[in-house]
């Protein structure tokens, strides 16, 4: 099973920023920011993922009455998706994985599904947005 520190390895930098920039346009300023703490997560050590956390990604549609509805294809070019970052454990429990320490998101394994379903790139834009989320960029311990 890949983890998110793996991706992160293999996975460019410039190249998640322009997927990133496509879903979060307001967030183009935080350049400087975002390529920082990826830097940083390239060279943190993870954490042991003790409870087999996964990451998926689930994609949505807003339909005409305002409603919302998952997806499975799609392209992760179109910007009027939203997409819901969260993490599965062991027991196949979904949890709201924002306030992982960024050592721990490392170390959570990627669900390979969601990865069928996007890019490399993609799929690391909608973590780091969804890391930033509850600490910013830095969570002041793990890395």
């Amino acid at each position: 099973m890949p983890t998110f520190k793996e991706l992160i390895i293999v996975t460019d930098f410039t190249k998640v920023w322009e997927k990133f920039i496509i879903h979060y346009p307001n967030k183009k300023e935080r350049f400087d920011k975002f390529s920082t703490l990826y830097k940083k997560l390239k060279l943190a050590s993870p954490f042991p993922n003790e409870t087999n956390m996964y990451i998926y990604i689930n994609a949505f549609q807003e339909t005409i009455d305002g409603d919302s509805i998952c997806i499975n294809e799609f392209s992760d070019e179109d910007d009027l998706l939203h997409f819901d970052v969260c993490g599965m454990d062991d027991e196949w429990i979904g949890y709201s994985i924002a306030s992982s320490k960024f050592s721990e998101w490392l170390g959570y394994y990627i669900d390979e599904e969601s990865l069928i379903t996007m890019t490399n790139e993609c799929f690391v834009a909608h973590c780091l947005w969804e890391m930033t989320f509850y600490y910013g960029y830095d969570d002041g311990e793990s890395i």
